[in-house]
């Protein structure tokens, strides 16, 4: 599986890696993000095949029947196959993971993996949905795969175009892309809090297992009760609450956003620079929630739910974030950093430091690379 010439060494020359995707699904953004950074930088020579998805897989679990959608296979060398799962859910693939040499986990736990696989499973890292900046033709070819009409396909050409140039185009909405998407530290701001969240239905599907019903529900009065806490702690120094849906309106009306805009993505943004201190709680299925990934992104200084799935790099509680399990930890937790200049400041260095390593989509998709085949791209 390596090359034969490992070490420290860059490749003599570029790796050839061909994708073959099934998907658009958000939770491969990062993937697809990732490859086209690095063949955009001539470290790989990239190729996609890409064939929409059959649809939903009703022989399983309702909470596993569309996870084929966030999965991507990559051929390295003609030789070399790598499978990517970025699902939520810790379960395995084993079909995905029988057939590949490295399979690369998102939500990844030990304790799920067959002993039969152990040794080619492997874990991916924290995940949020990112694009490349400008054109990315990859994404296209992906984009007309999935459309029938001469007409959508016109559409959308022009605001690729549009996008390329930095154009406005109001129904394309926003991009978050790379450059979007990161920021260094801001030592020098004054501390605020931020915890922006949605509410998720636990009967929104019919058919949905009991425990998905009651994990949701969970994560809901979790979250509430964190919203409320903080506002009552922090007052003016605190911004968040729920998305406005109708299921939040109807449920958690105490704890909505004072105003529905602050949850469009532009918005979130522009808040999330101001706020050196944001809280992250556990995501469906037990995941690492897209928003932990975006502040350390951002170099925040964070406060999260205990996290229940590895990552790679030395992303360490109370070095990276300060860990909670109650909404009064997360309170307590939330006022240590707002007081320990020191403490703060250190940890939104920490997750600069380790963004560039680790997370910044060309390093988290390099790293998978050169843990597959044995060398060093340059």
């Amino acid at each position: 599986m390596n090359r034969q010439s490992v070490g420290p060494e860059a490749q003599s020359h570029p790796l050839h890696c061909e994708i073959h995707a099934w998907s658009q699904d958000w939770h491969l953004a990062q993937v697809y993000t990732g490859f086209a950074m690095l063949s955009a930088d001539h470290r790989i020579r990239l190729r996609q095949m890409y064939a929409r998805s059959g649809g939903a897989d009703a022989s399983k679990p309702q909470h596993l029947r569309n996870a084929a959608t966030a999965h991507v296979k990559v051929i390295v060398d003609g030789s070399t196959q790598l499978y990517y799962d970025t699902h939520d859910a810790p379960e395995i693939d084993e079909q995905g993971a029988s057939a590949s040499d490295v399979y690369f986990k998102r939500s990844f736990s030990p304790e799920t993996i067959p002993p039969s696989l152990a040794a080619k499973v492997r874990p991916l890292g924290l995940n949020y949905a990112v694009y490349l900046d400008g054109f990315d033709r990859f994404e296209l070819q992906r984009a007309l795969a999935d459309l029938s009409s001469a007409r959508e396909k016109t559409v959308l050409l022009v605001r690729l175009v549009a996008r390329a140039f930095d154009m406005q185009v109001v129904s394309q909405g926003y991009r978050p892309t790379v450059m979007a998407m990161h920021a260094a530290p801001r030592p020098s701001d004054a501390p605020r809090v931020l915890f922006m969240a949605r509410a998720w239905d636990p009967a929104d599907q019919p058919d949905r297992e009991r425990c998905q019903q009651e994990e949701r529900a969970e994560i809901n009065e979790t979250r509430a009760r964190c919203v409320a806490m903080l506002r009552k702690e922090f007052g003016a120094a605190f911004t968040g609450g729920f998305k406005h849906t109708p299921y939040a309106l109807e449920h958690y009306r105490h704890v909505l956003l004072d105003d529905p805009a602050l949850a469009s993505k532009r918005r979130y943004l522009d808040l999330l620079a101001s706020h050196p201190i944001c809280v992250a709680t556990t995501g469906l299925h037990g995941s690492i929630g897209w928003k932990f990934g975006e502040y350390v992104a951002f170099s925040k200084a964070v406060v999260s739910e205990r996290l229940l799935y590895s990552v790679p790099g030395n992303l360490i509680a109370g070095r990276h974030y300060l860990e909670f399990r109650t909404p009064e930890e997360c309170v307590d937790a939330a006022v240590t950093l707002f007081k320990d200049d020191e403490l703060r400041r250190n940890m939104m260095q920490a997750n600069h430091e380790y963004y560039e390593g680790y997370l910044r989509p060309d390093r988290i998709v390099a790293r998978t690379l050169e843990a597959a085949i044995g060398c060093r791209l340059g």
